[in-house]
């Protein structure tokens, strides 16, 4: 490979003006610039990215950590984030920590080794030492969709509470008093404050949490499977669910067909997350859909700002969070109960 030695030897000039040239840091003549460029191209020399770091204290390298690359909504936060960054000069690193702790910390040493610019974390909420230091290294982070355990950056995403506490008492008000949910069996922010939401709501009703009703699962479909048919099979069973992910949804309605129960004739469902396949299912899925595109341009200008904060020498954390708006998509998956809450069509 060329090295800017070769280049300056061919354009008979110093390394220090072949420098000045590709990264225009200071005035060079057309005639040097031309020599320079010209040797550049017939030698196919490309600058060191680690050498121009060393330099400049910047790598244009952002990492980005998500728990399941397998998850829709990851995947499409991922895109769009990657997209936007790229925009901007920025080289994205996605790591995928598969929801576990130790492979999340493996990442972040591994991304502090590579000088990152900048972090975007969807956390597992067990790595608060870890995120600590990059805030005193200097390093903005920007938490999307799940809040890390105490603060140390700004945080984009939605009230899940909020959407929860509306989901439930949309079946509420249909009449609906025995509602299952099915969530996760760790400490997220994202479950916490769902769950928050769905006990709220029936609270306000008058009716207790029913912990036969409230089931929480691995991240895992068979996972989500077992718990489902637990729930199903709770006497008297729910006329209605509530699942805090697309892959609870998935498992609730294997169990609904392998039980010949009819939703939503004889269970209502309502999930977390609209997908492309959503509103494909008979019945086409009543979801609370999440706003991925703003997820996207919040996380990225957030992060933008922190740049330029640390730039300054100040901390990303003095950016306040986005917190955006969820919106429940009704559909077909939910109606009223049956009759006396009779279970039509179970085998």
């Amino acid at each position: 490979m060329a090295t800017i030695k070769d280049v300056a030897r061919m354009a008979g000039v110093s390394t220090a003006t072949v420098s000045h040239v590709l990264n225009n840091t200071r005035y060079v003549s057309e005639e040097t610039r031309s020599l320079v460029l010209e040797a550049v191209s017939r030698l196919g020399y490309r600058p060191s990215g680690v050498a121009r770091s060393l330099t400049t204290k910047q790598t244009h390298l952002v990492g980005l950590l998500i728990s399941d690359v397998t998850n829709p909504f990851f995947s499409e936060l991922v895109r769009g984030t990657e997209r936007r960054l790229a925009a901007h000069g920025y080289h994205v690193i996605v790591c995928n920590t598969d929801e576990q702790p130790d492979r999340e910390a493996d990442y972040l040493e591994f991304l502090y080794s590579r000088r990152v610019d900048g972090l975007v974390v969807a956390s597992t909420g067990a790595n608060q030492a870890l995120y600590e230091v990059f805030r005193q290294q200097g390093v903005p982070m920007v938490f999307v969709d799940r809040r890390p355990p105490a603060p140390v950056g700004p945080f984009v995403g939605v009230d899940n509470e909020a959407i929860a506490y509306r989901a439930t008492r949309y079946l509420l008000d249909m009449g609906h008093r025995r509602i299952g949910f099915l969530g996760r069996n760790v400490q997220l922010s994202t479950v916490l404050g769902r769950m928050a939401g769905y006990e709220r709501a029936l609270a306000e009703d008058g009716l207790p949490l029913n912990d036969e009703l409230c089931r929480q699962a691995d991240h895992s479909l068979a996972g989500a499977r077992q718990c489902a048919e637990a729930l199903v099979a709770a006497q008297p069973p729910p006329t209605a669910i509530l699942t805090a992910n697309h892959i609870m949804a998935l498992a609730v309605l294997q169990v609904l067909a392998s039980k010949r129960i009819r939703c939503p004739q004889d269970m209502s469902l309502v999930c977390f997350d609209d997908h492309a396949w959503a509103p494909l299912f008979t019945p086409p899925l009543t979801v609370v859909r999440m706003p991925i595109d703003a997820f996207c341009d919040y996380t990225v200008d957030t992060l933008l700002a922190g740049l330029r904060l640390s730039a300054d020498g100040r901390q990303a954390t003095e950016l306040a969070d986005q917190v955006l708006e969820a919106e429940l998509v009704i559909r077909a998956s939910a109606c009223a109960p049956s009759c006396a809450g009779d279970m039509v069509g179970r085998g």
